[in-house]
Parts: C-alpha cells; structure tokens; sequence
C-alpha cells in the first residue's frame, strides 16, 4: 500500500481540520489498531462530502478553497479507498465510519455516471478543473486493453488532471506499461498536446514515476519524445537522480550529464527519513538475534508467510473473505518486546529486522504465533517454532551453511496439521569477549568519522590490494596483490591507508586472499577448507627453489636463525618453465578458466609470498594506514564454485581477525584500521562486537552484473538505510552511481552522517577522480597510486 505524500499543516491552515496524516495512518493500520483508523477515516468524511457536492453540484465550499484542498492533497482517493478495502478484507466493514465513506462514495459515483456525456466526461466541467476519476485512467488502472485504446483517441480523456494532478500518461508509467504508454504519446503528439506535465503533489512529471520504477524503455521513449530531462520536482530532486538512488542505474546512464553547480536543493536538502537504531554493542553474557521475513536475495522470490486461509501476500481471488490475521514473533527467554505484523504483509521487511536479546545460554528460538482479531480480543489459531542453531551439527563443528533463510512449518492449533509455512532469514549475534583498544583518541564512530574525513582535507588514498587489483589488460609494472611487498610499495607512493582482503583458515588462521578458491592448488578448493600449512605452501611452490623472495628483500618463511642466505630467484629457463607448470597446474579450475589467470602468480606478475594478517600488521610500519576487507564466503561464489555452499560460522570467522588485530596490535599503537566488508552480515557482527575500529560497508549500489544479488546492497537508498541502522560509520560505493549523481554524495554525509568513499577501475581515471573531488567524496580506493596521488596532491 502506498499513500499520497504528507504534508505540513502550516501550508494551509484554514483546512486544518480536514488533515489526513497518511504517514501516521499507514502506521495504525500496520499495527492493526483498528479504533485509530476509524477516527481518521471519519475525520475524512467531512472533507469528502463537501468535495463531492462541489463536483456533482457545483455546490458547497467556495472555489478557491476546493482547490487549495486538491493542490494540499488531503483527500487522496486511492489511499483511502485501499484503507476501505482492507478493513472490508479484514472484517470490519459493519463499522459505521466505513461504511459512511463508502456509501458517500457510492453516491457520488453514481451521480458521477448519470452525468457522463457521450465522451465520458461531466457537461459544464472544464478537463482541467475536474477532479473526478476519469474513464481513461480507471481503464490503465485495470488494465483494460480495449477500453485504453477505445478512450485514448480522445483528446479530454488525455488532458485530464485527477485530484493529485496526474495524467493518464502519469498512471502508464506507474504501472510499467510501455504499451499504453506508446499509444498514449502517439496521441498527445497527434492532438498537440504537452505530455510532460508535473503532478500537483510532487512536481514529478511521467519520466519521474518511469525513473523510480526502474523502466527502461519507457525512460528511453519518453526521452526520445522531448521529456525535460533537466526539470527538479518539488524537493530540488531530478527524475535522474532518483533512478540512481533507487539503484537503477543503467536507467541513470540514459541521461544526459547535468551541471550540479546550476541545482539547488535536492539530495543534500532532503530527509533521509527516521532510522530506528540497533543495539549498540553485543554485551557479555547474552547474544542477539536478528531476523527478517523473506529472503535478502532478489533473485529468491518467496511468501514470508502462506496460510491456507491467508497470506503475507494480499490475494483477493483466493483470500477474499479472511478475517483480520496477524503474525507475532517472539524470542525464547528475550525480554526484548514481541513484534506483530498485520497480514497481508504491508511494507519490504528486509530493513526492519525483529531484533531479540536472548542469554548467552539459552537455545537462540524464534517463535511464530498467528491470531485472528475478534470483538472479544485476539485468538491463537496456529503456531511454530524455529530451533535456530538445531542443524548445526550436520555441517561439523565450527560450520554453517551459506543459505541464512529458514522455513517452517506452522501448525494449526486445532487440528495440529500443517496449516503453511513461514520464511525468514536469520544472523545469531555472539559478543566478543575482549577489549579491542583503537588507536588513543579515536575511541568512537563519530571521533574517527572526523579524523578520516575532515571537512577541509582532500580525499585519502586507499591502495587497491596495495598497488592495484593484478589484472591482464593492466600495461603497468603490477605486483602480486595483497602482499606485504604491495603495501610497502603503494605506501611509498603515496597511498594513505591500503586496502587488503582477510579471510579464515580451516584451522581458524587469518590470512590475505582475495578469490573464494585457491586454484593455485590445482582444485577449487575454498580458502576456508585448506590449513595455513596448506595455504602458504602454494605460495612457496611458486618459486623455482621453493623459497620466495619477498619485497622487503628477505625470505620470508627461513628457519629462525638460520645462517645460510637466501638463494636469489632464477630469470632463466628453470623460472619460465617453472611458470608453464603452475599454469599447467591451474587451468582445469573453474576460477581460471573464468579469468584466464589468476592473481600473483609466477610468469604474469612480480610474483610475491602470500601474507597473513599477523604479518601484515607486524611488518607494515603503523604510519600506514589499514582498511581491511573481512571477506566471508557468499552463495554465488560456491555455487560458481561447484563446491558446498557451508563455511566457518560467521561468528568464529569475525572473531578470529579480530582476535588477530588485538594480538598484533602494539600498545599505545596510533595505527588508523577500517574494518569493511560486502556481507552486511559481518558488518552486523563487526558494529555489535567492537568499537575500536569503524566499520564501513562495501555495496554495488546496484551496478549491473550484481552477482551476490543482496537486496541490502541494491541501491543508495537501501545501503544508507542499513548503514545508519547498524551504526556503520561509512559505505563504500561502487563509484558508477555517484558519477552518475554527484548530489547523493551530500545525501550519503549531510542527511545519512556517512563517511563516503569509493571504488572501481574508473577511480584510476584522473578526470574521474576530480569529479569525485568536487562531489565531496572522502575517501577514494584506486590500483594507479601514483597517478591519482599526483592528481590529489594538484587539488590540495
């Protein structure tokens, strides 16, 4: 369901009284309280019966008056009439204020009817001061194909302005349909009428609503046929930059560039909304669980909840009779409120999570109860119980599967049968049971969201992997990514901080690795199934003598106090030979016949030792920068993998690199650490277990290919959202959606209070980076360090 946008009172006073609070009305009737959404519906009434006697009779409130009430947008037939049906739907349509709105309304539409004349509209009304519903739009609405073509020929059907002041074009484009849409404008041509008209309440013209749904072709047909690109609605926002905010960005691409310098108002100017924050820290001696109906893929389509007598989904054909339904669900042992839900379902739950505090030793359980309201109060009719950690031991100790969403049977509390089912996913909060000391004077998110991005320095410099991601097409010197040497040299120059991947041994050992497999192997097998014995021998096997040479001039894995020197590495025959065998070795895996290659390795890189955190954080200087990537597995790169979708819990996982950064971590050490990661489960875990260091998420913002498909991480607006609910400090963007709209960087720092930083292949781009620059980027994450150093050195 979705309601007219809200606004303030103050705007006009003197219908006051008439004021519909939509936002609040929403919220009642998600929560189910019935007695409120009476009030408000018969609040309306009043105002409607004095709209309708203007319209059949020309009669009542003065003409002025009637129009400040169709410009304010109090009366917004959709959202009250969807309230109407719903309470219909739900077994209250005997309550008298209902009842009094729809008999109103019948009566107006009846009257409505009598006066239509042979082209469907009222004798002695202009197109432009009718307010009613007009055949043409009830036709979109229904998708009546005959009737859209029938009533589109004529030239008042197609001018005519409903009470929030959209078109017929207005309604095609809401719903997606570039045929109608097509037809439509082929019309208006042929008429000479304008099609780019702006709604009352928004100011969005029909290129807006096809924007913020995502509509490819019809953004490209209504671009082609002369649509302002360039035109702001009434929050300063253009039709461009809601595509990109709603992720949509191949739709942002059919665009052309905007002077931002030349707007005013817009993201920077507009709310961001309330955000209900988690808890702040996981404490000891409990845990918490955090849940959500459905899946978190947008590629899984699933029924939260499927009843046999009524759905998370609204279905009128096969649940038009059911009573009011809700969902409670409740947490063993949790003092934590139970959350209850009306049914259908209402809003996307996936950023409003059921967060439950449970003791440390209780079973972590999630109980689903379904009631029925009555006069006499709410009664159970079905209920289920997911044991949460109950099939742990199938995947061994210290493991768990990759797929976080469960489904459950419900049972009907009558007959003890399966009456549906119920899907969500969960994450199981476990406290870390050490204090992780941050750098002196950085103790908190807000401290170090002003040392990393104070407001008069230029951006800071992340090292990609340390000089750069290694990659083929790359026609400069590239060393072997994520290795000490790497760091070293991306240091040297210039970079700030450098950027590393970490992920977990099987014997719980942090190492830095970017790719899920490690083909070098001669298999795909995960890192987190091989030892670090396992791990560092690839690496050593790569060198012709078995030992290699790192950057920092010395072998890196000799026997403590051995006296002999190192051997130097062959650029003769033996190494090239030696780099056709490791090819050799890799070319049957599924990640180098993919690629073609594979990261750091003899004969396409400088080829150095694989590193572990340990020694990242002992033999970096602590003038350097870290911002470390904690890289769990995810479900596409198993599957991508051929391999089981199970890995180290996600807990442990967490856990062992901060268990790592704690011990290695001199006293009193001043070193800057960021802790980021494109899981916004690790995020979760990283916010709730320590504040030592700020945690950032890293997201696609919807660029295509999105291959992990995680709705958290689909667009601005969803990433912002989950950032400030898990009190991230930042967001790390794919740097495409902020080329697209510059203005959403003041989006993401003034309205989200976000650090914002950025990375991609562009951001070694110097024109790009200066774009970024100007937008107010803070930090930027680049493989080409020098070249972009020189360029921030020029800006500075």
């Amino acid at each position: 369901m979705r309601f007219g946008q809200n606004y303030h009172q103050s705007f006009i006073p003197e219908w006051s009284e008439h004021y519909v609070d939509y936002n609040l009305l929403k919220k009642h009737v998600k929560l189910g309280n019935v007695a409120e959404i009476y009030t408000y519906l018969n609040t309306t009434v009043s105002a409607l019966d004095t709209f309708y006697q203007h319209e059949i009779n020309t009669k009542g409130s003065s003409e002025a008056n009637l129009n400040k009430l169709q410009w304010f947008g109090r009366v917004n037939f959709d959202a009250v009439e969807r309230i109407i049906a719903k309470l219909k739907q739900n077994g209250h349509s005997r309550s008298p204020y209902p009842g009094n709105f729809m008999a109103l309304h019948s009566r107006w539409e009846r009257q409505l009817a009598s006066r239509q004349n042979e082209n469907g509209f009222h004798d002695g009304h202009s197109t432009n001061q009718s307010r009613s519903p007009n055949p043409l739009h009830i036709a979109i609405r229904r998708q009546d194909d005959d009737a859209v073509h029938s009533l589109a020929q004529n030239s008042k059907n197609l001018n005519h302005l409903s009470i929030r002041g959209e078109t017929a074009l207005h309604v095609a484009t809401q719903l997606g349909r570039l045929d109608y849409t097509t037809l439509l404008l082929e019309n208006l041509a042929k008429d000479g009428l304008d099609h780019d008209i702006p709604d009352i309440s928004r100011g969005w013209t029909p290129l807006f609503f096809a924007a913020v749904g995502g509509r490819f072709d019809i953004v490209q047909l209504l671009l082609n046929a002369g649509s302002n690109q360039h035109r702001k609605d009434h929050l300063g926002w253009t039709a461009k930059e809601y595509a990109v905010f709603k992720g949509h960005l191949a739709v942002g691409g059919l665009f052309q560039a905007t002077d931002t310098n030349e707007l005013t108002g817009g993201p920077e100017q507009s709310l961001s909304g309330v955000s209900v924050h988690a808890p702040s820290h996981c404490i000891k001696g409990e845990q918490i669980i955090v849940a959500t109906l459905g899946s978190s893929r947008k590629d899984r389509v699933v029924t939260e909840v499927d009843l046999s007598y009524c759905s998370s989904i609204y279905n009128p054909g096969k649940h038009g009779n059911v009573a009011s339904f809700a969902l409670r669900i409740s947490a063993e042992g949790s003092k934590s409120q139970p959350r209850r839900v009306r049914l259908p379902i209402l809003d996307d739950q996936i950023n409003d999570p059921f967060i439950f505090a449970v003791p440390s030793d209780a079973t972590a359980q999630l109980v689903f109860t379904v009631s029925r309201s009555t006069p006499e109060g709410d009664v159970t009719v079905g209920s289920g119980t997911a044991l949460l950690e109950s099939n742990s031991h199938q995947f061994g100790a210290g493991r768990q599967s990759l797929i976080r969403e469960q489904t459950v049977p419900l049972l009907d509390k009558e007959t003890m049968s399966v009456a549906g089912t119920v899907t969500f996913t969960f994450l199981i909060a476990k406290p870390y049971l050490h204090d992780l000391q941050g750098p002196q004077g950085f103790a908190t998110p807000e401290e170090w969201t002003r040392a990393l991005a104070p407001k008069s320095s230029p951006p800071l410099l992340v090292g990609h992997r340390g000089t750069g991601q290694n990659l083929l097409t790359n026609q400069h010197l590239q060393i072997g990514e994520n290795t000490v040497g790497s760091f070293l040299s991306a240091a040297k120059l210039g970079a700030s901080f450098v950027e590393f991947d970490v992920q977990v041994t099987r014997d719980l050992q942090a190492v830095s690795f970017h790719d899920f497999s490690l083909s070098e192997s001669g298999t795909d097998i995960p890192v987190h199934d091989l030892t670090l014995d396992q791990f560092l021998h690839a690496s050593k096997i790569q060198s012709p003598h078995g030992n290699p040479l790192s950057m920092l001039g010395k072998a890196r894995y000799q026997d403590e106090g051995s006296t002999k020197r190192p051997r130097s590495r062959s650029l003769g025959g033996q190494f090239e030979a030696g780099a056709i065998q490791i090819r050799n070795r890799m070319k049957h895996t599924v990640d180098f016949k993919l690629k073609g290659f594979k990261p750091n390795t003899r004969g396409e890189f400088i080829q150095d030792s694989f590193a572990t955190l340990k020694e990242i954080l002992t033999q970096l200087p602590e003038e350097i920068g870290l911002d470390i990537e904690i890289k769990y597995p995810r479900l596409h790169e198993a599957v991508d993998a051929g391999v089981a979708p199970v890995a180290i819990e996600l807990n442990t996982f967490v856990d062992v690199a901060l268990d790592t950064i704690r011990q290695y971590t001199k006293p009193g050490s001043k070193r800057k650490m960021i802790l980021s990661s494109f899981t916004p489960e690790i995020c979760i875990l990283l916010s709730l277990k320590q504040k030592a260091c700020p945690v950032f998420f890293i997201t696609n913002a919807g660029k295509v290919p999105m291959t992990d498909m995680e709705v958290r991480a689909a667009s601005v607006q969803v990433a912002v959202r989950f950032a400030r609910r898990w009190n991230l400090t930042g967001i790390v963007f794919a740097c495409e959606a902020l080329l697209l709209s510059p203005r959403l960087v003041g989006y993401v720092k003034k309205k989200g209070g976000l650090v914002c930083a950025t990375y991609g292949e562009l951001n070694n781009q110097p024109e790009v980076v200066r774009k970024q620059v100007a937008a107010g980027v803070d930090i930027i994450v680049a493989d080409r360090i020098r070249l972009i150093a020189d360029t921030l050195a020029v800006l500075n």
